[in-house]
């Protein structure tokens, strides 16, 4: 398990239990209409779950979201939680966790972009709370600063002693619509940090100003860290883009979030004096007995707590490979159906176009090519070659499906098709070298190189494999490609 993601907003303690309660029923009033809205009750499913362990009124709440992660073979888990910390402010976390479920021990990145939707989430929170770090709103807007005044303000608030987040600052006056940290900085940093920019000379010049010494600079983009025991660090980062400052920013705020108290709904003692406090004033000689047994029905209640944890985990994951059995089932059976209604019916596989097309409509986890037909042209085969290209890549979408849920490595890709078609996993440096037009498309706007291909009787299928998003593109569907031997 991993957190990749997360962020807590503080508002001081409230004067009283009315006021308390004002803030919660708030923080409640944002975050069911978010879940229906995100998640909305005909959608979730078995693979998609929203547990409420608590009410909004209780002194610990939480709503856990379990889903399938986009990219990976895991869950990944959003927990929003509210809760009161030692001095009594009142604490609204939201978290995400990634929990793989297959072959991974850990997810392939240790921080992820937070969604729109949870960033909405997080603003809405901020907003409605009124939340405030030594002074400034937390907000999910971009600041921009065009005046001396307004530049030496920024400055200010970096050496204000109660700021709990960092500043991100950019000098954005010669770069105009060019800058590295943008709108969707902000949105993304919503609650980890505040994104300024300084838009003229003057701005900048404050800034300096107000250090005596130039700090800031278009060259660079400057990230205050709060106070630390030495005073406020100053770091400087001179990527092209936000990625590793946003990706830096996260983990920081991933490594200051709170241990999450346990949600409970019991109702608390009106006895305003503490159990133990009357055991120790006892002198009683059962007290040692009553003391002995309280450790031991503390220990087995953590025990208790624990095993309920492993036991709610493993359901989980065992919903989760349930829930990826029924999809592999349900794919299946469709291709089935689909082929067994083609074999009724023999004059369907005389035609190669139409089998090429029938192929498209049934195999949803490959990309075909814009070209695939007009390479194809007028070519006819025989019934049973495109019978055996129909079945072949229903067999490639299924590996295609597993390939982009995690349940294949892209680098043992070629392995897995090896063991199902006549299958050659590239093709000679000779044909490349003397026909490489043949065997180049293009795809996201990049050149590349068709390689691996099936053997389907007389024809062949020709395939891109982007590993990098977990893709099979199908680049041609028809006669063998020239190389030494049919040039």
């Amino acid at each position: 398990m991993l957190t990749v993601y997360g962020v807590t907003l503080i508002v001081q303690k409230p004067k009283n239990a009315a006021a308390e309660l004002a803030l919660r029923e708030t923080v409640g009033q944002v975050v069911e209409p978010w879940l229906e809205q995100t998640w909305p009750n005909d959608k979730r499913t078995n693979t998609t779950q929203v547990t409420a362990r608590s009410n909004v009124n209780d002194k610990v709440f939480r709503v856990d979201i379990s889903e399938q992660h986009p990219a990976d073979d895991a869950r990944q888990v959003t927990l929003i939680s509210m809760f009161n910390n030692q001095r009594g402010d009142l604490c609204v976390d939201v978290r995400r966790e990634v929990r793989p479920t297959g072959q991974l021990i850990l997810p392939r990145t240790r921080t992820e972009r937070p969604s729109p939707a949870l960033t909405t989430l997080v603003s809405s929170l901020a907003r409605e709370l009124r939340v405030r770090d030594a002074q400034q709103v937390v907000s999910a807007n971009l600041s921009r600063a065009t005046t001396q005044d307004e530049g030496a303000a920024i400055a200010a608030f970096i050496e204000a002693p109660s700021r709990r987040l960092p500043l991100v600052i950019e000098c954005t006056s010669t770069k105009g619509a060019n800058a590295n940290t943008t709108a969707d900085t902000a949105r993304v940093l919503t609650g980890i940090a505040h994104v300024h920019h300084l838009t003229t000379a003057q701005a900048e010049a404050g800034f300096n100003d107000f250090y005596g010494t130039r700090k800031v600079s278009s060259s660079w983009i400057l990230v205050a860290w709060p106070r630390s025991v030495r005073g406020t660090v100053l770091g400087e980062y001179h990527g092209k883009d936000d990625e590793q400052v946003v990706n830096d920013l996260i983990a920081a705020a991933v490594g200051a979030l709170h241990l999450l108290p346990r949600p409970t709904t019991r109702a608390q003692s009106a006895s305003q004096i503490p159990i133990q406090q009357v055991v120790a004033s006892t002198s009683s000689p059962e007290v040692g007995e009553l003391r002995r047994k309280n450790q031991e029905l503390e220990q087995l209640l953590t025990e208790l707590r624990d095993e309920n944890d492993s036991l709610t985990e493993n359901l989980t994951t065992t919903e989760h490979l349930s829930a990826k059995i029924a999809e592999d089932r349900d794919r299946y059976l469709h291709s089935l159906t689909d082929v067994l209604s083609l074999r009724d019916d023999p004059s369907q596989w005389n035609n190669t176009a139409a089998v090429l097309s029938r192929a498209k409509g049934m195999c949803s986890n490959l990309d075909f090519h814009p070209e695939v037909e007009t390479r194809l042209g007028r070519l006819q085969f025989s019934p049973a070659t495109n019978q055996r290209i129909l079945d072949n890549l229903v067999e490639l979408n299924n590996l295609a499906a597993r390939l982009r849920r995690g349940d294949i490595e892209p680098h043992l890709f070629n392995t897995y098709c090896t063991e199902k078609f006549n299958f050659a996993p590239s093709v000679s440096d000779n044909a490349i070298n003397k026909f490489g037009s043949d065997y180049t498309i293009i795809w996201n706007d990049a050149a590349v190189q068709l390689g691996p291909h099936i053997r389907c009787n007389e024809a062949r299928i020709y395939f891109y494999l982007d590993a990098k998003h977990r893709r099979v593109v199908i680049g041609h569907v028809g006669e063998h490609l020239r190389d030494k031997a049919n040039q």
